[in-house]
């Protein structure tokens, strides 16, 4: 029997978010064609529970703040044991694994770019961008989830288009449903947002980055022109982070303790975005947000700001609504055309399952990751077809 290939994914933590959502799906669902170890520099969290089977290794290096020296050593060291076939690392915290991997004997390694952080929205640090360059000879392909992150990485660092590739998020739509019974009855929020009421929510971590604090004043603004808030208008934010002692303060001061809900961490988000009426997402900086994927998949019309690959998910006037980011006035303007008008809610919603599963369904992203490991694994070129793409993705999404 051949011996499967063994993929070994680093990351800075295993936490609650999108980038480690994709990973645990990724993992469980390639198991058939390879192995899988996870090594996290810094632990896991909850979400190590949802890795499926028994022969993924999961390490964490317990790396200090600041620059460990030893953890790369121990990287190393795991690395040599373990003898995987491709690392695969993620985001600027594991950037600089690429030399460590090498010198531990590894053929092959992927980073993969998957969204900024709120202290470099756009990308401009040229420290980080220099250190990209640098990294590029122990690089085989660098891997963004969206057209704007590719287009940086091109463009911005200036990466040879030849180790650049886009492989955007993809979700399974049967997991998710449209409920008009769900929405009225509201089995999961009925005592805080029983019939009758209008139901808008958002997922994300608490992070200054999702700008949630921008979402509560735009909430605020929607609610004081509109004389039946109280009894009609409702917002619910799921997630957990950093943020969270800021907002709750900032609820208590705008008096919307009534209106206002954070939900923390939930493992029911599908059960509960059938029970919402409207998504939104307020990040200042994003690569391609499984949230609105599933927002889409449920059947909700999305209002987002127009940040990094949200616009490469929501048409805009087709199946939501896009606004600057940081601008609290657009985004309540924005809310209130859905709050006002029940058809368009219906129509945009309709239409955004229907474009989530032509485009973004999880068979086709996990096709593309096959493909692109199988290339390496097999020792191909480092050339790649159609501009820059992997085999397949241009022939099935439009950007």
């Amino acid at each position: 029997m051949n011996r499967k290939p063994l993929i070994a994914h680093v990351l800075y933590r295993l936490d609650t978010g999108g980038m480690e959502r994709f990973v645990v799906t990724l993992i469980n669902h390639t198991g058939d064609r390879y192995r899988h170890a996870l090594i996290c520099l810094t632990g896991f969290g909850v979400m190590r529970r949802e890795i499926e089977g028994d022969d993924v290794t999961c390490l964490s290096l317990d790396k200090k703040p600041g620059k460990d020296w030893m953890c790369y050593f121990r990287l190393w060291r795991a690395l040599r044991s373990l003898k995987p076939d491709l690392v695969h690392t993620y985001n600027v915290g594991t950037l600089d694994v690429a030399p460590v991997a090498r010198l531990a004997g590894v053929r092959h390694v992927i980073h993969a770019e998957r969204g900024r952080d709120v202290s470099d929205p756009h990308g401009e640090n040229r420290r980080y961008r220099r250190l990209r360059r640098w990294l590029t000879p122990f690089i085989d392909r660098y891997v963004a989830v969206s057209r704007d992150l590719q287009a940086w990485l091109l463009n911005g660092v200036g990466i040879d288009p030849s180790k650049v590739a886009c492989i955007p998020n993809g979700i399974d739509a049967a997991k998710f449903v449209a409920s008009p019974v769900l929405k009225n009855t509201r089995p999961l929020l009925g005592d805080f947002a029983p019939s009758g009421t209008l139901l808008i929510g958002t997922i994300s971590r608490l992070d200054a980055v999702k700008d949630q604090a921008g979402l509560i004043a735009s909430f605020k603004l929607l609610c004081d022109s509109s004389p039946d808030a109280d009894a009609r208008l409702r917002l619910v934010i799921v997630g957990e982070g950093p943020e969270r002692r800021r907002l709750e303060q900032q609820i208590a001061g705008l008096n919307l303790g009534g209106r206002v809900r954070l939900l923390g961490k939930r493992e029911d988000v599908a059960a509960l975005l059938a029970e919402w009426d409207l998504f939104v997402l307020s990040s200042v900086a994003e690569g391609m947000p499984n949230a609105v994927l599933e927002a889409m998949a449920s059947g909700l019309p999305v209002v987002a700001t127009n940040v990094g690959g949200i616009p490469e998910v929501v048409a805009d006037g087709v199946t939501g609504t896009l606004v600057p980011a940081r601008d609290p006035t657009a985004l309540a303007e924005a809310l209130r055309r859905y709050t006002d008008d029940a058809v368009l809610r219906s129509r945009h919603g309709l239409a955004g399952r229907q474009r989530m599963q032509e485009q973004f369904s999880l068979s086709a992203m996990l096709s593309d990751y096959n493909i692109l490991y199988d290339e390496l694994l097999a020792g191909g070129s480092q050339k790649q077809p159609t501009a820059g793409l992997p085999v397949g993705l241009a022939e099935r999404r439009e950007p």
